[in-house]
Order: C-alpha cells, then sequence, then structure tokens
C-alpha cells in the first residue's frame, strides 16, 4: 500500500506567492521574478512530498489563479473581449481574464462559435520541471465533462444550449495534452472530475462516458486517476464511473463521501487502483488514525492490499500549510491540529502501516490527543449547550410581517425612493494595517489606536455625506477580517499567526478555529458602531457577520454536527444584535455572504442545511423591535436556486451580488416569485477595478425596476470595498449616487 496527495497549499508558508502576484500587478516586479517565486514554491512542495514518502505526487495543481482558468488558458477558450489573437496565451491575457481589467472571467464563458486550441502547455511544462528535479510526478487535468459542466453560456448564447455539446471540441485539445505528457516520459495522468459528485442527469452521465471513451487510444500506455471530492457519488454514477475501460484507479472522498464506502463495499471493479480519501482536506484537524486504519484494513479485504493507495479526501488547498511556527496556539490545541505538512504524514504513515512499517510512537501519539481532546474541559460549555437546545424547536420569527415593519422603520428613518448605500468595509489603506499591527505588537498605546481607527471612521463618514449616500456605514477599520474579528471575540475560538489560506486571485484570510462551545463574554460592535454613528445625523448601519458565515469561513470542531455550532454562533450575535439596538442603531447589517457556499452539493442534502442555516439567521434578531431595520448581504454565487430560502430569512433589506451574475438574479423575479421586503442587487462590480459609468449604473437599475418595485429597490455595489482603492471608490459611488438621483427623477416626472 502506498500514498498519494490530491493537491497542496500554492500561496507558500509564507504568502510568497501572494506577495509576488501582487507586485507584479503594481509594476514591481517582473515576469521573470514573478516566475522564480512559484518555480521556488513548486520546487519546495514536490520535494518536500517526495521526502515524507508519498509516491504519487501532483503537478499543475499549482496556479496562479485556479485550475479551472488554467484549463480555460490550455483549450485557448478566450473570449472576444480580452482581445486575444490566437497563439499562446501569456500573462497579460491570463491576468486580464482573472482580475477583470475587461470585467473578470468567473468561469469559461462558451458557446458553438468558440475555435478551441492548445494554447497553453502549463501542464507538460511543469511537468518536465518536477521531472528535471528527479521527482516521479502525476500530471493533473481538469476533467473535460466537469470542464464544461462548470462553465456557463457566453454572452449572447441561448442560455438553452448545450454546453456539453463542445465535448468533440476540446478533446483533440486533450489528446494533444496526452501525448506531449507522454513523449515527457508521464506513467500516470489525473483526472479531475468534481461534478461527478452531484445529481447528473443521464445525458451529462452518458458524455462522461463517451469522453474517456474517445480518450482511450490517446490514454493508452499511461495509467488513469480520476478523481472524485466533495461529497458521495451517486448509485448510477459510481456504476459508470467503475465500468470505464483504460481507467486504472478511482478516487474516493470518504471524509464527506461516507455512502461512497458503502457501495465500494457492494462491489469494486476487479484489478482497479483504489485510492480512498480519508484524510480530510478540508479542516485542520488531527486524522482519527485508528479510525482510517480501520476503514483501510475493511478495504484491503476487498480489493487487495497492492490495489489500495492512501490519499486525503480532497485538495489540501484549503488547508493552512504547517503549524510549527505558531506562537498564538498552546501545545494541548496544537496537539489536535493537522495542517497540510501534517496531513502528508498522516497519509504515509498510514500507507506504511500495511507494508510493515507502522510507527508506534505516531499511532500513539496521535490516540492521546483525540483522547485529550474529548475530554477537555476547555470544549464543553454546558450552559451554552442548553441554551442552543432551547432555540431549536422554536420559529424565531419577529413579531410582525415585512410590511408593517417597513411602514413602522420608514416612518423612522425617513429615507428617499432608490435609498443608497454601501455594504460595510472601506479600502483598507496601508498605514490602517500598519496601525493594526502596531497595536497588536503593543508598540503602540490603546489610546494612540483608538485616536487613529476614529480618524479613519471619521474619513469614511465624511467621504460618504460628501457623496450623499443615505444610508451610511463605519467602514470597518478596525477589523481585518469579517470572521476572525468577530471569532477573536468570542469564546471556543482560536486563531493562528500565519495560517493562511487561499480565499480568491491573492486573497488570503487566516480562518478561525471552532475548538469548543461558543458564547458571547462581552460586547463587540457596540462601541465603534456608536462612535460612528455620532459622527452624523444619517442612518449608521452596525456591521455584523451571520452565523452561517463565521461557520462556514472558519474550521469547525468536527466532533459535533455543524449546525449545533451554528445555532451557538446565533445565540453569540443575537446578544450582540440587542446590544447594538439597545444602544440607539436602527439599522443593523448581518451579512451572510457564505450562506449559498454551504449548500451541500448532493440534492437530498440541501433543504435540511438551509433550513437550519436560515433559522440560525432568524434567531439573531427575532427579538428586536419593528422600528429596527434588519439588513443581510449574501454573495459568491447564483441565487436562483435557493431564493425561497433567502425570502424565509425574513429580513427587512437584503443586498444580493448581482453585476457579476450579469443579472441573473432578475430573472427570478421576471419568473413571478413575489418580493416584498427590501432588496439591492449590486449595481456594480467591485472585484474589478473599472468604475462604472453613471449611465451604465442607471441602466442596471432600469433593468431591476423592470421587475421590483421601486418602494422595494436599493442601489449599491455588489459587495463591500475592502480590497479597492479610494481613487477607485470615490468616482464608482458618485456615479452610482447620481444614477439613483437621476432614475429618481425620472421616475417623480412619470406620475
Amino acid at each position: 500500500m502506498v500514498s498519494h496527495i490530491v493537491g497542496y497549499p500554492r500561496m507558500g508558508p509564507k504568502r510568497e506567492l501572494k506577495f509576488a502576484l501582487e507586485s507584479f500587478w503594481d509594476g514591481k516586479s517582473s515576469v521573470d521574478e514573478l516566475q522564480k517565486v512559484a518555480a521556488n514554491l513548486r520546487s519546495s512542495i514536490w520535494k518536500q512530498m517526495a521526502d515524507a514518502g508519498i509516491k504519487y505526487i501532483p503537478s499543475n495543481s499549482f496556479s496562479y489563479y485556479d485550475q479551472v482558468l488554467d484549463t480555460t488558458a490550455m483549450l485557448g477558450a478566450v473570449p472576444s473581449r480580452y482581445g486575444w489573437n490566437g497563439g499562446k496565451i501569456g500573462f497579460d491575457v491570463y491576468f486580464s481574464m482573472a482580475r477583470g481589467n475587461a470585467s473578470s472571467l468567473h468561469c469559461p464563458e462558451l458557446g458553438p462559435d468558440v475555435k478551441f486550441s492548445f494554447a497553453s502547455h502549463k501542464a507538460v511544462d511543469e511537468y518536465k520541471e518536477a521531472k528535471a528535479l528527479g521527482v516521479n510526478i502525476v500530471p493533473v487535468l481538469i476533467g473535460p465533462a466537469s470542464y464544461l459542466l462548470l462553465s456557463k453560456p457566453a454572452k449572447g448564447v441561448d442560455k438553452s444550449f448545450s454546453l456539453l455539446s463542445l465535448i468533440g471540441k476540446i478533446l483533440p485539445i486533450y489528446k494533444e495534452v496526452v501525448a506531449e505528457l507522454k513523449a515527457a516520459g508521464a506513467t500516470w495522468i489525473q483526472f479531475d472530475e468534481p461534478t461527478l459528485v452531484l445529481d447528473l442527469e443521464s445525458h451529462q452521465l452518458q458524455a462522461f462516458t463517451h469522453a474517456y471513451s474517445e480518450l482511450e487510444s490517446s490514454l493508452s500506455g499511461l495509467n488513469v486517476l480520476i478523481e472524485t471530492y466533495f461529497a458521495d457519488v451517486p448509485v448510477e454514477t459510481y456504476k459508470t464511473l467503475t465500468s470505464l475501460k483504460g481507467v486504472t484507479g478511482i478516487r474516493f472522498d470518504l471524509v464527506r463521501g461516507t455512502k461512497s464506502l458503502d457501495l465500494i463495499k457492494v462491489e469494486f471493479s476487479f484489478g482497479k487502483y483504489l485510492f480512498p480519501g480519508v484524510v480530510n482536506g478540508r479542516n485542520n484537524w488531527a486524522n482519527d488514525l485508528a479510525s482510517s486504519l480501520g476503514t483501510l484494513q475493511a478495504l484491503e479485504g476487498i480489493v487487495g492490499r497492492d490495489k489500495v493507495v492512501v490519499s486525503t479526501s480532497c485538495s489540501l488547498l484549503h488547508t493552512a500549510v504547517d503549524p510549527v511556527n505558531e506562537t498564538k496556539l498552546d501545545k494541548e490545541l496544537k496537539s489536535w491540529l493537522a495542517f497540510a505538512t501534517q496531513q502528508i504524514v498522516e497519509v504515509n504513515a498510514l500507507a506504511k502501516v500495511f507494508v510493515g512499517q507502522k510507527d508506534e510512537v505516531f499511532f500513539a501519539s496521535n490516540a492521546m490527543a483525540y483522547a485529550s481532546r474529548k475530554s477537555s474541559p476547555r470544549v464543553t460549555n454546558e450552559p451554552v449547550q442548553k441554551a442552543a437546545a432551547a432555540f431549536r424547536d422554536s420559529d424565531h420569527r419577529r413579531a410582525s410581517n415585512v410590511s408593517a415593519r417597513l411602514d413602522a422603520q420608514q416612518k423612522k428613518l425617513n429615507l428617499p425612493i432608490l435609498p443608497t448605500t454601501t455594504l460595510g468595509s472601506y479600502p483598507q489603506i496601508m498605514v490602517l494595517r500598519k496601525v493594526r499591527r502596531d497595536y497588536k505588537a503593543k508598540k503602540i498605546s490603546e489610546d494612540d489606536y483608538v485616536n487613529a481607527i476614529k480618524e479613519e471612521i471619521n474619513k469614511v463618514v465624511k467621504l460618504q455625506e460628501e457623496l450623499d449616500i443615505d444610508v451610511l456605514v463605519h467602514g470597518e477599520p478596525e477589523r481585518n477580517d469579517m470572521v476572525e474579528y468577530f471569532g477573536e471575540q468570542l469564546s471556543g475560538f482560536a486563531f493562528t499567526v500565519n495560517g493562511w489560506v487561499q480565499s480568491y486571485k491573492s486573497r488570503c484570510v487566516k480562518p478561525p478555529i471552532i475548538y469548543g462551545d461558543v458564547s458571547r463574554p462581552k460586547a463587540m460592535t457596540v462601541f465603534w458602531s456608536t462612535t460612528a454613528r455620532s459622527m452624523t445625523k444619517r442612518p449608521m448601519k452596525g456591521m455584523l457577520t451571520g452565523p452561517t458565515t463565521i461557520l462556514n469561513w472558519s474550521f469547525v470542531r468536527n466532533d459535533q454536527p455543524r449546525h449545533e455550532t451554528c445555532y451557538q454562533i446565533a445565540l453569540a450575535i443575537k446578544d450582540e444584535v440587542e446590544d447594538l439596538e439597545k444602544a440607539g442603531i436602527t439599522v443593523i447589517q448581518i451579512d451572510e455572504a457564505a450562506l449559498r457556499e454551504g449548500l451541500p452539493l448532493r440534492k437530498s442534502e440541501q433543504s435540511f442545511y438551509l433550513e437550519w442555516a436560515v433559522h440560525s439567521f432568524r434567531i439573531t434578531n427575532c427579538g428586536v423591535n419593528d422600528t429596527t431595520q434588519i439588513h443581510t448581504h449574501t454573495c459568491y454565487s447564483n441565487f436562483n436556486d435557493i431564493i425561497h430560502s433567502i425570502i424565509n430569512m425574513d429580513a427587512d433589506v437584503i443586498t444580493i451580488e448581482n453585476s457579476r451574475s450579469d443579472g441573473k438574479l432578475l430573472s427570478v423575479f421576471r419568473e413571478g416569485i413575489k418580493y416584498g421586503a427590501g432588496i439591492g442587487p449590486g449595481v456594480y462590480d467591485i472585484h474589478s477595478p473599472r468604475i462604472p459609468s453613471t449611465k451604465e449604473v442607471a441602466h442596471r437599475i432600469n433593468k431591476m425596476l423592470a421587475v421590483l418595485e421601486s418602494n422595494i429597490l436599493w442601489v449599491n455595489p455588489d459587495c463591500g470595498l475592502k480590497t479597492r482603492k479610494y481613487s477607485e471608490v470615490r468616482p464608482a459611488l458618485s456615479n452610482m449616487v447620481a444614477a439613483a438621483k437621476l432614475i429618481r427623477t425620472q421616475l417623480a416626472n412619470t406620475k
């Protein structure tokens, strides 16, 4: 029995790639300097795995952005707006697609007229790079079926266009890539087909089968591994997958896909390699080695010892790199954790058991850590558990319906039609970050810190007043991250110093570690919100992060169901909401940015998740007065399929990402969905540096008014502004307000 790793964090232990990318984007360093940093990272990762004893080490899992965009470049599927005229795709076109200089490419945009070509040889180049270092490597490609299923019809292409009809056009490119990899000496090739865990229709499964049948002759002489992850594989998909000819091995996620284990136990293809993913690549808890060993022993009896390859559940991209340099984590808590570096060791330790090389000391240490965690008093808070249990059986809705609440709020707030607002954060300038760092390092006094933050809040308030925004925010200058800031003030959370994980592009976050029961020892935001409110006569929003987002953007304890932890967080946020209301804050935004992100991939599991996630949100604000206006913000996804759950959140105003999805959200309302609360579909994309014109924003508002009543429509950006520069924010918001005023005038003139 040997070992395999699906993928590894690419930003580097000290975020080397992040800083190299941002330096290159800012024109401070050259392409050669960027490529040197990337090459050094790849080399160190490959050598680390090789030194740890991993047999099957991935290449082409490294990316400057993400692997789907890399595949788009490989296939030459570049939309015309990026000005690419064929040939090799360079960094200029690649980063234009990634960063949105001409509106960013968030997923492949395809149509019947796309001319595919082998335009990026990255997969082959990185294989050769590893081979030159003496590392035995497995090149990784996004599988052709998943690539198409992760795409969308390009603008102007009929939405009914079958993306899978393009499979015959992309397979010749895959054949070219495979031929070059074979010529370079590759003996294994890994195809990632993550969409195989979805509830696929028969024609989609047929396309998958067709793709690998067509590739079979090209793949002859290679060992072919197909990967699935993040959920169970449905029964029909399992049958299709295990019956494929020319496939040497199949990898299943047995952490989030425990039902796949049941299917394997019933039947598995004779002669194929089984790669069971038993080490969790989506969390930072040490593996229960005794349990994993039991699973592997059972599988050994089914497929044979020489056909089992121990693996991770998915890429380790989602974990931090190494806790070695963590100074904030105590010895006990550290013993409970395993970051990417330790997970590699866990995988290999499990594999070595089956060749008579069990590390008894390592296994004993793991068992002791597990026992320590189970019995530690820091994990359990009985009053918190009782309080959360008491909240499970009630609906927790506010006393009045949303129509009555909006009437009461309007009498108090006296807002104009199409009120304007922003969604929380303003640019996090370097000076501001230095102030926070210096305060944490005790280089400046608390008074100096408070005064510096007050000065920044005052600047943000004045800017919004100058722009004539109706409902203000304080800009969140005291916050490093929308989850970390709250977790630092809640019990049951721990934090790293260097536990960085890539979020998107070059942005990295340090997810909190929820190790125990959650409660709020004291108020978290009241001081800053009341300080900001004292600086203006306009409504000032209190800004909170919702329980489901805190949960989904943390490393969550795995010793109790996720919904139990979410209810505990909800009760903590409820205390904060009520304290804000008592302090005179009459508009409170509770962000649920990651609501859609946590939705299970299998439809059979989605209703339960939405039930407890939405219930958790309602718990946070069920006790406030009718005159207190509750906002929420959701982003990063398509909401059409969960719009009824969003309505069921019962917020007074909901703001939703809209511009990046090209207004797809509005189609829900065209189809007859009735929505009576306030709603603010984003009017421009804050993830792009481009500044929308007044005309462009006004056009978007008019499109919204075609399906939404003017008395419920709000005007706002897609998301918070922390990643933007003030040179971009000021003109963009100025144009947004001007557009809102223009439409107000037009509406008044039509009465």
